[in-house]
């Protein structure tokens, strides 16, 4: 195990309070049901109630961006008691018209 040193000798910055970042992630979920108003998922990783997402369909070969509030999240287990995956309730936040008219 290497040695990490005298921390002092390089300039460190004090943080106070909350500091804000992004988390980008491209594991694939699968689609449980979708509406015109939002879409229920299942995500082998779990999503932040109330938090805003970017969400990508794949529909006959094209890519649909959407911008997604998730408002609901259950831990499901697996069959066979293998691994846990969620259920995310996802709302579409915007005009869903290109996603509409793919499904339709």
């Amino acid at each position: 195990m290497r040695a990490l040193g005298d921390r002092r000798e390089q300039i460190r910055l004090e943080v106070v309070g909350s500091l804000w970042g992004t988390l980008e992630t491209d594991k694939r979920a699968r689609l449980v049901n979708i509406s015109d108003t939002g879409a229920l998922i299942e995500s082998p990783l779990p999503a932040v109630v109330d938090s805003k997402q970017t969400v990508r369909f794949a529909l006959d070969g094209r890519e649909i961006t959407m911008e997604a509030r998730v408002r609901h999240m259950a831990q499901v287990p697996r069959p066979g008691g293998v691994g846990t995956h969620y259920h995310i309730g996802l709302e579409f936040l915007g005009s869903p018209t290109l996603l509409v008219r793919a499904l339709g």
